[in-house]
């Protein structure tokens, strides 16, 4: 019994070192990362580029999302709870963060679906690659995704007991649907959108036929750096989209389970396991909304070349 008990306060104690250390430190870091994407991607080489809009505003809702989110598990590190037991605040962050998480991934989306445009050899495909079709395409998403999920503040009560947070669903049908709707439109149809989109953005570039300018030297050299700009965005975003989907598959598929055992009896020690899985798989959504500057630094070239140039203008 004694072997047994130490466990349960080993496992306990980590999760809540997990909670107190790893989720401030990603919290620091998406909060940096996140504010140097908006300022990058709001520079002038991509600022015109219907691309970055997306990107930038898949940054914003990442940063609203990992405030909403990760500061309550931050707070749990050190046994403060009151954001999970209030039911006003328990209701209006699982909004914020239902709409954000869902925002943030389907801006991901609209940017593949303008890089696939305007990679298209066909001009009215390419016409719609423009700011104004963005601007329309992320304020329907956001109507959308605040009716959806305005279920929430019925179905969410604080102090619920036997599931992974405080915050949860009052039943089954609301833990059904809500888990099933984030499951649906944050991880699988996302995914869907992201391999179909990015997979015709690849077969757009390897087949479009590029005609050289022969009269203009200086049309030529806009020309060229136009589409190299183009490809290092289509590479940074498809392989931030590979990152997303890897990282966010493990949280849909434990909110799945969680609601489907919601019921079930269990003991000490499978709670504090499930406990600690859950921690983990929480922090591996934090990595996916607070590292796209870092990606994009790494993979971007020009990207890279923004950022200095936004550091040289800071420090003179």
């Amino acid at each position: 019994m004694s072997s047994s008990t130490d466990l349960i306060f080993s496992l306990n104690y980590a999760t809540m070192q997990i909670n107190r250390h790893g989720a401030t430190l990603l919290l620091l870091f998406g909060t940096v990362g996140n504010l140097l994407n908006i300022c990058v991607l709001t520079e002038h080489t991509f600022q015109e580029k219907p691309c970055s809009f997306y990107l930038s505003w898949s940054s914003i809702t990442s940063l609203i999302f990992i405030w909403s989110g990760f500061l309550t598990r931050v707070l749990q590190g050190y046994n403060v709870n009151w954001p999970n037991e209030n039911p006003i605040a328990c209701k209006t962050r699982q909004l914020v963060l239902n709409v954000t998480w869902a925002m943030g991934t389907w801006c991901l989306v609209g940017a593949n679906i303008d890089r696939y445009l305007c990679s298209h050899p066909s001009v009215t495909y390419r016409q719609l690659s423009t700011n104004r079709v963005a601007k329309l395409f992320l304020l329907g998403l956001l109507i959308f995704f605040v009716l959806l999920f305005v279920e929430v503040i019925y179905c969410f009560e604080g102090s619920i007991p036997n599931v992974p947070v405080l915050c949860y669903g009052r039943n089954i049908p609301c833990r059904v649907f809500n888990d099933w709707a984030a499951l649906l439109f944050d991880i699988i149809l996302p995914s869907i959108c992201l391999a179909i989109f990015g997979s015709l953005t690849i077969r757009n570039i390897r087949l479009r036929i590029i005609h050289p300018i022969r009269n203009i030297l200086t049309t030529r050299n806009s020309r060229t750096l136009l589409r190299y700009n183009d490809r290092n965005l289509t590479r940074m975003l498809l392989i931030q989209v590979l990152f997303v989907l890897l990282l966010d598959l493990p949280f849909g598929a434990y909110r799945a389970y969680a609601s489907l055992t919601s019921d079930v009896p269990k003991t000490s020690f499978r709670i504090a396991i499930e406990n600690l899985i859950y921690s983990l798989i929480v922090l591996l959504v934090c990595v996916t909304h607070s590292t796209s500057f870092y990606l994009y630094t790494l993979t971007g070239s020009v990207y890279r070349l923004a950022f200095k140039r936004l550091i040289r203008r800071f420090f003179t």
